[in-house]
């Protein structure tokens, strides 16, 4: 699986495969000692934990995407400051970054195609999320989760209802996730508002060990609303490896199927989405 990934790397451009290489590097030499992490054992699908008041973490992601009708592929970097205010409440802010590589059409006579690479400081996001209850104590540990991101190109505000349960050393999750996508453009007839709304449930299984984790992730992205239209599953396994206030989770999801908004000759949704999602999350206590 490894190998696979590390080919797929070979087409991402070298000024991304440089900020990659900089954001693991800056990673693993910030490590600190003496402190204990809130460990996420999933990437895709949050858990009810939340960081105890006066406990700040520093999580680092990298999310690198591949494939669609044409060349596409793009990385996705985002650092998020999480914060502990009480014993259900946690902040949070995220600056998030984007370089992209596409194929575009330069010749509509023609056809002919021309490749195309961007980067740019995309947007910040604030988070909220407050846990109702414990994944260990009770039946089942729940929280609440808001976000909101403002970008000059695209906003968004995002609402997930969180349900997780410890059974010796299985933890399995869900997630309910709701996001209204909006993205002002200009027409000739002036202004106007392009909004999309997609629900994404999520589930995901892990069996734990003393310092690591692995398990498995599915997600159905549904297209409700305005440009977003099509169903898709997701799904793949994620691993994740902890010491002493550090942790990392590693997730690979490949598109495995789409139920509508197909692509002509394919069986996935290569318009909205890509064949493959490889997503890095660490976490370090400050």
């Amino acid at each position: 699986m490894l190998t696979f990934i590390f080919n797929k790397l070979e087409c991402v451009p070298s000024m991304s495969r440089l900020f990659l290489a900089l954001v693991l590097g800056s990673s693993a030499a910030l490590v600190p000692a003496g402190a204990a992490a809130d460990i996420r054992s999933f990437v895709y699908t949050q858990e009810s934990r939340v960081l105890s008041p006066g406990q700040s973490e520093l999580e680092p992601w990298t999310t690198f995407r591949l494939g669609r009708r044409q060349y596409y592929s793009a990385l996705d970097g985002r650092l998020e400051l999480e914060h502990g205010v009480s014993p259900s409440l946690q902040l949070a802010l995220y600056w998030n970054f984007a370089t992209e590589t596409r194929d575009v059409v330069q010749d509509t006579l023609t056809g002919e195609l021309s490749r195309v690479t961007s980067s740019e400081f995309a947007s910040a996001s604030a988070e909220l999320k407050y846990q109702l209850s414990d994944p260990t104590a009770d039946l089942v540990g729940s929280a609440l989760y808001l976000e909101t991101t403002l970008g000059p190109r695209e906003s968004e505000l995002e609402a997930k209802l969180i349900f997780d349960r410890a059974l010796g050393k299985w933890l399995l999750a869900g997630n309910v996730i709701g996001e209204l996508e909006l993205e002002p453009l200009r027409n000739p007839d002036g202004a106007e508002l392009e909004t999309a709304f997609v629900l994404t449930p999520t589930l995901a299984l892990a069996y734990l060990f003393a310092h690591s984790s692995v398990g498995l992730e599915l997600r159905a992205p549904l297209g409700l609303a305005g440009e977003a239209t099509s169903t898709t599953l997701f799904g793949g396994p994620v691993v994740r490896w902890s010491d002493d206030g550090f942790w990392a989770a590693l997730a690979v999801q490949p598109q495995l199927f789409a139920f509508s908004g197909k692509s002509e000759g394919s069986r996935l949704d290569l318009s909205q989405h890509e064949r493959l999602e490889v997503r890095l999350i660490a976490g370090y206590m400050l």
